[in-house]
C-alpha cells in the first residue's frame, strides 16, 4: 500500500511504473480519445512525458505514429513491455523534455501533467519547442496544473513549476484554441492515493 508516501523520496507513480498491472494515472484523457477520432490515418504524434504509456499506447492500437519519450526508465520499461504484450508498434525511449532533441515535425505533441514538474524557466523554452516542432495544421495538447490550488504534499517537492490560472492559454494566443478548459480535477490512483488539482487543459492548432 502506498496510501502515506509523505515522506517517499520518488512520486507515487514511480512504484506504480514497477508493476506490470495498470496505468499510475488510470485510462486515456477524453481529449486523447477525442483526438484520435480527428487525426489522419499514419498520423505522427510525439508522447512528451509518456509515463507508463497510457496515451502514446492508445494511439498506437489506433495505427498512428507515436513516438513515447519520458525521464523515468521505469515508465519507459512499463511502456516498452506493454507494447510488445499487446503488439503495438512504437518508439519508446528515455528522454528529458528539457533536452530532448526534435529530429522532425509531428501532426500530434501531447504533454499530459508533466511541465508542472520541471522549472518556470525551463517550461517555457520546451513550450515553444513543442510548438515550433507541429507541423502546420498539426495539434497540440496539453495539460498542468496551477497554482490556484497548492500541490498536495506528498507532491509539493515535484510540482516545482506549477502554471498561473490562464497562462497555458495565453501561450497559445496565436494559434487556432479548439478547446480549452480549468477545472478542479479530483483523482484517485493505486495505492489508494487522492489528489486534489487545478487544471489547464488545451487542444490548440498551429496556424497552416
Amino acid at each position: 500500500m502506498l496510501k502515506d508516501n509523505t515522506n517517499l523520496t520518488a512520486p507515487f507513480w514511480e512504484a506504480v511504473y514497477n508493476s506490470p498491472e495498470g496505468s499510475a494515472f488510470g485510462e486515456p484523457s477524453n481529449l486523447v480519445v477525442a483526438l484520435a477520432k480527428a487525426l489522419s490515418p499514419g498520423a505522427t504524434v510525439l508522447d512528451l512525458g509518456c509515463g507508463d504509456g497510457r496515451h502514446a499506447l492508445f494511439l498506437a492500437s489506433h495505427g498512428f505514429d507515436v513516438t513515447a519519450v519520458d525521464i523515468s526508465e521505469r515508465g519507459v520499461n512499463k511502456t516498452r513491455l506493454l507494447a510488445s504484450a499487446s503488439g503495438f508498434a512504437l518508439r519508446v525511449e528515455v528522454g528529458d523534455m528539457r533536452s530532448y532533441h526534435f529530429e522532425r515535425q509531428f501532426d500530434l505533441i501531447i504533454s499530459y501533467g508533466c511541465l508542472h514538474l520541471i522549472k518556470r524557466t525551463e517550461w517555457k523554452p520546451v513550450l515553444e519547442r513543442i510548438k515550433a516542432y507541429t507541423s502546420p495544421g498539426g495539434k497540440n495538447c496539453i495539460a498542468v496544473f496551477t497554482d490556484t490550488i497548492p500541490p498536495p504534499p506528498d507532491l509539493s517537492t515535484f510540482c516545482i513549476g506549477l502554471f498561473r490560472e490562464g497562462e497555458l492559454f495565453e501561450h497559445y494566443r496565436d494559434w487556432q484554441i479548439e478547446f480549452q478548459r480549468s477545472d478542479v480535477l479530483a483523482d484517485a490512483h493505486p495505492g489508494d492515493i487522492h489528489h486534489t488539482h487545478h487544471l489547464n487543459e488545451i487542444v490548440a492548432q498551429r496556424p497552416d
